[in-house]
């Protein structure tokens, strides 16, 4: 198989895994803000929004997959031709910001929303959290695709 055409068939595996990856997120992002505004207007909180963003996880994961896969594919066959430019590197160290935001901010803030809601405490500060973290993610993910589209020196 030609070299180029192996190139362009890991970098239409990295464009989709990145764009299941930020697709997932805008969704997730606009499904919690659904939830809690009918948390604030209805008092109630909607369970079945909670389920929905649950089951997204698995949908960042196959978006983090093919990230992964096909973008050491790419190295492998460039012969790591990008990895001393300082916008693949700065692009590495994001994406390592995105997995560690979501492990340890996104995860943890999840995990106490919904013990505050089975408490049924209030869980304002949560939910300011998350929408925080939810702008965060968006954000990185607009510079890692500004980084790979110019490729600032």
């Amino acid at each position: 198989m030609n070299i180029m055409i192996l190139l362009n068939i890991f970098l239409i595996a990295h464009l989709a895994g990145l764009a299941l990856m930020a697709g997932t997120t805008v969704v997730e992002t606009v499904t919690f803000n659904v939830f809690s505004k009918s948390l604030r207007n209805e008092g109630g909180p909607s369970l079945s929004l909670l389920n929905l963003m649950d089951k997204m996880g698995a949908l960042l994961g196959i978006g983090a997959a093919l990230l992964i896969i096909s973008g050491t594919g790419m190295m492998i066959v460039t012969h790591g031709a990008f990895a001393h430019q300082i916008w693949f590197q700065i692009k590495l160290g994001l994406i390592l910001t995105i997995i560690l935001n979501g492990f340890l901010v996104g995860l943890r803030q999840m995990t106490k929303l919904k013990k505050s809601l089975d408490a049924g405490e209030k869980a304002n500060d949560v939910i300011g959290n998350i929408k925080l973290f939810h702008l965060a993610q968006i954000t990185i993910f607009f510079m890692i695709i500004l980084l790979s589209i110019f490729k600032f020196s």
